[in-house]
């Protein structure tokens, strides 16, 4: 159901995007996506947007934005994560 990394993350790296996701964002309806900044306004956070996209990739999990919406692919760790920590 969920994307499969190239590696597991560390905290840190977890902490970067559950933070964002805690503070402005949302899980997609089909429960495949963390959409970060979800009020659409990602390109008013550059730094943090551009950092999210590096470390996905780097991963090797998919990112999109759209109409300012940073959409980047749930992995199991994510999902474990948020739910023990950022709710």
């Amino acid at each position: 159901m969920y994307a499969t990394p190239n590696r597991p993350m560390n905290q840190g790296e977890l902490d970067l995007i559950c933070r964002i996701w805690a503070d402005c964002g949302s899980d997609d309806p089909t429960d495949r996506w963390l959409q970060l900044w979800d009020g659409g306004d990602a390109d008013d956070h550059p730094e943090q947007r551009d950092a999210v996209i590096a470390l996905a990739k780097e991963v090797g999990l998919e990112v999109t934005v759209v109409e300012g919406i940073l959409n980047v692919q749930k992995t199991q760790q994510l999902h474990d994560e948020i739910g023990a920590r950022w709710i």
